[in-house]
């Protein structure tokens, strides 16, 4: 954590200096004035970060694998040049100065407000970094939820991330296997009609969510499943309440069917031998197993036509890998573990690396919404009979499903500022079962599920995930 004190002590000054030369100019055009906010939003999560390191540095370096830390260090480097960029242009508006390469300077003030829409510092270029400085305040946010970092008292969610706007392909990994807003589920959400939390006066509506697992298993398949579910329930109310994720996929880390990245994850620097697991084939008829599904649909709650269809994709996708246009075309990607977001950062920087792009997603551990792990269930197997064994086990699913729906609402409170909807007492089931049932067959959603690690990983379904390596 050394390097990554040091890069935090000089950040700290650097972002208050920042907001020092913006809080004393008078006059600033808008997008200039949405910068400074930026920036100050960003100083408290900063500080925070920079307090616990210093309290606690050996707690600060126990909480993060090696991947996290150089991803941590990556971001805060990244931060660091973002804040340059702006400070550059706080200072020359301020001064009036045109060209710090050719030693021009403007003679009047109303030139200088000019010079902010030329070419050279056009306000697509301001934009970019606003976007930027924005993102990387979510990621920095992730990271202090990881690290478990205290929020000071009176800690307010940040708004909404404005990640800049992703890909408009439609695949996921394997465009057979996308949700995309079950397009034909349900129509386009409606445009939100309370303000923005952010500066921005439009929220975006059209968030990518991908859930991945290790073997597109169980969790991904819950995980994918409550998500749908909240979409349809959110847009079938009558409430002010925006959707604002129109496609929600998944896919298995060590799973080969439909990836691209097969070589990339074998030679991946993991750190500990333990974490790469063996490739898993995948493909169609390997999904996720009823008894985990059944938890998730065989009850009462959200008991509208649309359950079955989602129900009935979940059952029949096929399981698929991942592939390295992901990082591009999401905008958040979910894993369960600490682990295995360790993985996944270090195939971020390995395809950062190969496309030569920076790549936008942000990697999270929904687990850090419920401040622990999510785990697979420790099942119970050949003790009992047939009845109370699948009995104690739907018990076991049960919980996992109220872990991860408790975690999903987590994250779209904080990131989508969304709400649980009020639903109508009385909806015309059958008109909407019948559309949602025609749409159904012609949507064929991915299929996923976790083959277990192989005997070298030793992980038996019996006892999840627990006791891959040290994660």
């Amino acid at each position: 954590m050394g390097d990554i004190i040091g890069t935090i002590v000089t950040l700290v000054e650097a972002v208050q200096s920042a907001v020092s030369i913006y809080k004393r100019i008078d006059g600033l055009p808008t997008q200039m004035t949405q910068l400074g906010k930026r920036i100050e939003r960003l100083s408290p999560f900063l500080t925070r970060l920079e307090a616990f390191i210093k309290k606690k540095p050996a707690a600060a370096s126990s909480s993060l694998y090696s991947g996290q830390k150089q991803d941590l260090q990556k971001l805060l480097d990244e931060i660091k040049g973002h804040i340059k960029k702006a400070t550059d242009l706080f200072e020359r508006y301020e001064k009036g100065i045109l060209s710090r390469k050719h030693d021009l300077e403007f003679r009047a003030r109303w030139i200088s407000q000019l010079w902010f829409s030329l070419v050279e510092n056009s306000p697509e270029k301001v934009q970019a970094i606003l976007d930027d400085i924005e993102y990387d305040r979510g990621v920095l946010s992730d990271y202090l939820s990881l690290m478990a970092v205290e929020k000071p008292p009176n800690h307010v969610p940040p708004p909404a991330a404005l990640v800049p706007k992703a890909n408009n392909a439609d695949s996921g990994p394997g465009s057979k296997n996308t949700t995309q807003a079950n397009k034909k589920l349900s129509p386009s959400p409606t445009p939100a009609k309370r303000p923005s939390p952010s500066p921005s006066p439009i929220p975006r509506q059209d968030f990518r969510v991908l859930f991945v697992d290790p073997y597109h298993g169980e969790r991904t398949a819950i995980a994918e499943s409550l998500l749908a579910l909240f979409r349809e329930l959110t847009l079938m109310s009558k409430s002010n309440t925006p959707w604002r994720i129109p496609t929600i996929s998944s896919a298995g880390f060590f799973v080969k069917s439909s990836s691209d990245l097969v070589p990339v994850i074998s030679s991946l620097n993991y750190s500990y031998p333990s974490w790469k697991l063996n490739m898993a084939t995948g493909g169609p008829g390997v999904g996720p197993k009823p008894e985990a599904l059944r938890a998730v649909f065989d009850n009462n709650w959200a008991n509208y036509p649309f359950k079955s269809v989602i129900r009935s994709q979940m059952s029949s996708r096929p399981s698929v890998g991942i592939t390295k246009d992901m990082f591009e075309k999401y905008d958040y990607i979910f894993v369960f573990t600490k682990r295995d977001h360790d993985n996944m950062v270090k195939l971020k920087e390995a395809v950062t690396a190969i496309t030569k792009k920076r790549q936008k997603a942000r990697v999270l551990h929904l687990g850090m919404y419920i401040g622990g792990e999510i785990l697979y269930p420790k099942l119970v197997c050949g003790e009992g009979t047939k009845e109370e064994i699948e009995q104690m086990n739907r018990h076991e699913w049960n919980k996992k499903v109220a872990e991860i729906k408790t975690a999903l609402k987590g994250f779209l409170r904080q990131e989508m500022r969304w709400q649980m909807p009020e639903l109508p007492f009385e909806l015309n089931k059958q008109d909407d079962g019948k559309k949602l049932k025609d749409a159904g067959k012609n949507n064929v959603k991915e299929g996923k599920d976790e083959k277990k690690v192989g005997a070298k990983a030793k992980v038996k379904v019996k006892d999840g995930v627990k006791g891959i390596g040290k994660g």
